[in-house]
């Protein structure tokens, strides 16, 4: 069985490897609503523009500028005084899909509204600087990212005669959900109310609810008998890793080009229990109706192997579309967070800001045995991606300022509409249970997941999906009426 072994993984290790890992699903990127690519919607002209943006907003003596990236669509604008809609981008590029389709799409066809949609500092082609150096990326939080929202209100929007009576809407999603609610509570005058859609507010360093939620989504789905392939296929894994045979049977099943770099390294362990994590993770974060169902039926026919540990492998195989095999090692994902991309910028901010580190839950779930993703991982990447002083006791510190400031999960907001998907693993740092306030509803929708209401109308949605989607609608209109 060890020659067999060892000579499958002789043929692996001579293919292609392909130069790809499986990212933390700490960074969204939300992708435009699926009826943006019709050749209707194609049709719909939007226009690109750019405005200068400050650098440091609370410093008058920089009077350094950067040029903030935004788009516009005005094919339904009713003329002046007519709303005017406004999305958030976060962590990701925007794209023009987002204004010709979607919830705020149909929000501003409703309301003879003008839609921009405005692209965050540090990402997409809204540069501050083209290092991300530790020392330019100090300018990349929140609070300058709300400033920029209230500058581009002032000087854009304002500035302009035909929206000088015009009421303002902003929609966001994920993290820019997070800036939604906070706009609205630091700059209550500027938007008359805003859409809030799976917003993790309160900033979190051990994140075990997230992996607690991606247990439940799948025992709610699949049953108990996909959890049991689950539970038993990542047990029979962390057993395996203690002797060298068993390893040997880990990298067979898992599609590893060789052996991981260093087997008493803890980071490099955590990193393959994370490409665990994150696979199941991303599976349910992207979750429609009956999605997770399917991989379940999957396990239960034995679609992605034979053994439970051969269907785990199977399964991150058949999620992430490999073709060859994995080239393991922490090293590979230090190397991504060192690149100008939206992936730095976005680890720079959980390090600084937020935390949100999935990390292994003790609580009983499928997850609890791959125990060495934990916090000290996460900060490990932390402090060799940007600084040795981004330490456990920094992060901690940072995510209770952003609480302390913000509120964490008790926003003063009003007028605001905080919709959760119940599936979503980061409702668990969102206000799901409860309504903010009384004029601040929460909609909670079953089999949902991450920013569902997002998009438009799709035919796996539920009729409580349709509903929570057409009740947001509805309270926006009231509040322009």
């Amino acid at each position: 069985m060890y020659l067999f072994l060892a000579l499958c993984l002789a043929v692996l290790s001579t293919a292609r490897a392909e130069p790809r890992l499986v990212e933390p699903p700490i960074r969204v990127d939300l992708t435009p609503p699926e009826e943006s690519n019709s050749r209707a919607a194609q049709a719909t002209n939007v226009v690109q523009e750019w405005i200068t943006m400050p650098i440091d907003h609370f410093d008058p003596q920089n009077t350094d500028t950067y040029q903030m990236r935004f788009m516009y669509n005005g094919e339904f604008f009713g003329g002046p005084g007519s709303p005017v809609f406004i999305m958030i981008g976060g962590e990701w590029d925007i794209a023009p899909g987002w204004l010709r389709a979607g919830n705020m799409y149909a929000m501003a066809q409703e309301n003879r509204g003008f839609q921009i949609y405005t692209e965050h500092r540090f990402y997409g082609e809204s540069l501050p600087y083209q290092n991300f150096t530790v020392e330019n990326l100090r300018f990349l939080n929140v609070d300058q990212a709300l400033a920029d929202l209230a500058y581009f209100i002032r000087d854009y929007v304002r500035a302009q005669p035909r929206f000088a009576d015009s009421k303002i809407i902003m929609y966001g999603g994920s993290y820019a959900a997070n800036m939604a609610l906070w706009f609205k509570q630091r700059y209550p005058h500027l938007a008359v109310g805003v859409v809030a859609s799976s917003g993790p507010i309160k900033a979190q360093i051990d994140f075990t609810g997230y992996l607690e939620v991606v247990h439940e989504a799948f025992l709610l789905e699949g049953g108990e008998q996909c959890i049991s392939t689950i539970r038993q296929g990542i047990q029979d894994t962390v057993e395996a890793l203690r002797t060298e045979e068993g390893r040997r049977l880990v990298e067979f099943n898992y599609r590893h080009c060789g052996p991981l770099p260093d087997y008493d390294d803890p980071f490099e362990l955590g990193y393959f229990m994370g490409q665990i994590t994150w696979t199941f993770s991303g599976a349910v974060q992207q979750a429609r109706p009956g999605t997770l169902l399917g991989i379940c039926e999957n396990f239960r026919t034995n679609a992605y192997g034979s053994t439970p540990m051969e269907q785990i492998g199977g399964f991150i195989a058949h999620r992430n579309n490999l073709q060859t095999c994995w080239t393991m090692g922490f090293d590979l994902l230090l190397d991504l967070y060192s690149q100008r991309t939206n992936s730095r910028a976005w680890y720079y901010q959980t390090c600084t800001e937020y935390g949100f580190f999935q990390t292994a839950p003790r609580s009983g779930t499928v997850f609890d045995p791959l125990w060495l993703l934990n916090v000290d991982f996460y900060v490990e990447v932390c402090k060799r991606a940007f600084s040795e002083k981004f330490d456990k006791e920094f992060v901690f510190a940072a995510a209770d300022r952003v609480n302390e400031v913000y509120g964490g999960l008790n926003p003063r907001v009003n007028n605001t509409i905080n919709i959760h998907g119940y599936i979503d693993p980061w409702r668990a740092l969102g206000v799901y249970d409860r309504d903010i306030s009384q004029s601040s509803p929460t909609h909670t929708v079953p089999r949902a997941s991450h920013c569902f209401d997002m998009q438009g109308w799709l035919t796996t949605d539920t009729i409580r999906m349709t509903r929570a989607q057409q009740a947001a609608r509805r309270l926006v209109a009231s509040w322009l009426a």
